[in-house]
């Protein structure tokens, strides 16, 4: 009977690997979803960080496993989502939090992330600034297309205002402090366990 190779063996472990830390964050982050900080009544809400499981899962495994995650997210928040027509829903859901998985560019390289099994580990191997600055561009993406969403499909509800500046109003008013709660909570978890180190060797595996 012939053997696997390391290779195999090694890309196979990382996919079980992957999957399992996947589901574990997409549940965190559905169920930070669920406690919403502030509602907006047209859809849109301020949580606890919801995303941030999936930030971490991005910056573990990069952005191709980054964005699959991010993309079955999406999915679930249509469940008691505000959807009005497929594209708007497209929109607000499908590209808004699949953008997330922009994330995934700050992860250590592929053969760096497979010499580490442990995915918490993993961290010591991202740069903190380059994380936050493209989790950051995650919400700048996300946003953009909230705002894009409003001036299509919400447009009505501007009244006199113009309609840009509405949307931009609207979906600010949540985003943003959305945004600086995620990047707070991520700075302070990395401080407070010691992730995101610059220049620290891990050679256990």
């Amino acid at each position: 009977m012939s053997k696997s190779s390391p290779r195999m063996s090694s890309s196979n472990k990382e996919r079980i690997l992957c999957i399992v830390t996947g589901g574990i964050c997409l549940a965190l982050s559905f169920v930070l979803s669920q406690i919403k900080i502030f509602e907006m009544p047209m859809g849109g809400t301020i949580t606890p960080a919801a995303t941030l499981p999936l930030i971490l899962f991005c910056l573990c495994f990069g952005p191709i496993w980054g964005f699959v995650v991010c993309f079955v997210f999406s999915l679930l928040q249509l469940i008691g989502g505000y959807l009005l027509f497929p594209m708007q829903v497209v929109l607000d859901y499908i590209l808004a939090y699949t953008c997330v998985g922009i994330a995934g560019f700050a992860a250590p390289a592929l053969d760096i992330r497979q010499a580490i099994s442990s995915p918490i580990k993993r961290l010591h191997k991202v740069n903190l600034i380059k994380a936050s600055l493209l989790v950051l561009a995650g919400f700048v993406l996300r946003f953009a297309c909230s705002v894009i969403s409003g001036v299509i499909f919400y447009a009505e509800y501007a009244g006199e205002m113009n309609v840009w500046v509405y949307s931009i109003t609207y979906n600010g008013s949540f985003m943003l402090p959305e945004a600086v709660i995620t990047i707070a909570v991520l700075c302070i978890f990395s401080g407070a366990i010691g992730l995101f180190s610059k220049n620290k060797s891990i050679t256990s595996k």
